[in-house]
């Protein structure tokens, strides 16, 4: 699989349209379609642009080597459970985070009102 085909597969796996997948990175759906063609090279900017925003191991993008995703636990003191969690979490696309996001503070609102 080369560089263009790891984008395909990488919007794909995060459940994207090209038009959302570029938005995050200012570029157009036009663009990324493009640059999954291979009609358009992919710059290091764009690859740099692609890592920052989706947590994407440069290496894996450029090269191939394994793992698709940065770890974004790395470093901190936190459980395994909280880690796996994270994982997930940064898995998920814009708006099932935002779901997310309100669960989680829908509960913590509710834990709030019921303590003494």
């Amino acid at each position: 699989m080369d560089i263009h085909e790891r984008l395909r597969f990488l919007r794909k796996h995060l459940n994207l349209t090209t038009r959302a997948f570029g938005t995050k990175i200012n570029m157009s759906g036009g663009a990324i379609t493009n640059m999954e063609k291979g009609t358009r090279n992919i710059t290091d900017r764009t690859i740099r642009d692609i890592c920052r925003e989706y947590n994407v191991n440069p290496d894996w993008l450029t090269h191939g080597t394994e793992p698709i995703f940065e770890d974004v636990t790395h470093g901190l003191a936190i459980s395994d459970e909280a880690r796996q969690l994270a994982k997930q979490y940064s898995l998920l696309n814009d708006s099932d985070r935002e779901l997310i996001k309100n669960l989680i503070n829908s509960l913590a609102e509710k834990i709030d009102k019921n303590k003494p």
